[in-house]
């Protein structure tokens, strides 16, 4: 018994060594290492831009082809895989407009299709056009590739811009809030929001050639894009500016700046940083959107949305000059908005992931 009562203290002095202190950030960490949606939506947003960012490579060395050249004699091919079994498609499809398809032909179909991606496999580069070309014989996959590098740009570049605005002129509105400072950025605020967007960029982008450029256009989606982080951030600062250490620290002397960049901002980083990322697929979509409309960014350059703008009339004839860049869109807008709905759940205190 009395061995037994000299090693407890021993026992629990060991146990609590062994426990650890559990930080905010390691716990943000936990709960993402957990979340496997998150996780693969990760994987998927590296994918895409490692893809874009090697695409010179990829497109010398793999696909042989570059965005630019034009091969009239091939415009609007099928992929060179398709060559045999899209034909048969179009004939399954015009069976089942006269009201019988005729299912019959999906073994042709199949089996042609995968004749030819063993040959495409096998062929050296410059010799397979995987997801065939569009009216200028130019290859698709390249340009799409190169039109990532365009469209993922700009909405780190809008992204940028529209968080740098925004959370400046939320720490303001926040910290001077029912005052004539807030006033101030209040009807700034109301009166970009009240501008019809998409009108006003319309007019610029076709007025200002500089406009059309990726700078010139993410500059313009950032401007009249910071209005919502703006009151988001002033609500929530609005409360936090009169909690203790913000007025302890006031007494002490603190500048302003110091309170606003040193003990408020912190506060909402977990915000920032969830908004700002679905900035980015917003500015993506919003490129795209205007690129389609003929007033985004203009050729030459290759982006997702004049990639679609290029291919109105032709999504019967040739769909891949449609699904291409639409694919590409998708996977990535899907990838970011799972990672910024996965950081907003890792990064609230609240919420308990088991």
């Amino acid at each position: 018994m009395a061995e037994q009562s000299l090693t407890l203290p021993q026992q629990k002095i060991k146990a609590q060594a062994q426990v650890k202190e559990l930080t905010y950030w390691g716990a943000v960490r936990r709960k993402l290492l957990r979340d496997r949606i998150t996780l693969a939506a990760i994987g998927l947003g590296i994918f895409m831009v490692a893809i874009t960012l090697a695409a010179p490579w990829i497109a010398e060395n793999i696909l042989g082809f570059d965005p630019t050249d034009t091969n009239l004699r091939i415009r609007n091919k099928p992929p060179t895989w398709a060559t045999e079994s899209w034909p048969m498609f179009q004939e399954f499809a015009t069976t089942c407009q006269r009201g019988g398809c005729e299912w019959s032909l999906w073994g042709g179909i199949f089996s042609s299709s995968a004749a030819g991606l063993r040959e495409c496999f096998a062929a050296a580069p410059g010799e397979c056009h995987w997801l065939g070309t569009d009216d200028a014989g130019r290859d698709v996959l390249t340009r799409g590739l190169y039109g990532g590098r365009i469209s993922l740009r700009i909405g780190a570049y809008v992204a940028a811009v529209s968080m740098t605005l925004g959370v400046f002129m939320g720490l303001i509105s926040g910290y001077y809030a029912a005052t004539w400072v807030d006033d101030v950025v209040n009807a700034i605020i109301m009166t970009l929001s009240s501008i019809p967007l998409l009108f006003l960029l319309i007019i610029l982008a076709g007025t200002f050639p500089v406009f059309r450029s990726p700078e010139g256009l993410s500059f313009l989606l950032g401007i009249f894009g910071w209005m919502g982080v703006s009151r988001l951030l002033r609500g929530q600062l609005f409360s936090i500016r009169e909690r203790e250490y913000i007025l302890a620290s006031r007494a002490m002397g603190a500048s302003i700046w110091r309170l606003m960049f040193r003990h408020m901002l912190p506060n909402v980083s977990s915000i920032i940083i969830v908004v700002a990322i679905f900035d980015i697929a917003s500015a993506i979509i919003a490129e795209a959107g205007l690129s389609f409309l003929g007033v985004g960014i203009g050729p030459p350059n290759a982006s997702w949305g004049n990639m679609m703008s290029g291919s109105l009339g032709s999504f019967t004839k040739a769909p891949w000059l449609v699904l291409t860049p639409g694919i590409f869109i998708f996977l990535t807008t899907l990838a970011i908005y799972l990672i910024g709905d996965g950081l907003r759940d890792a990064l609230d205190p609240w919420i308990k992931n088991e």
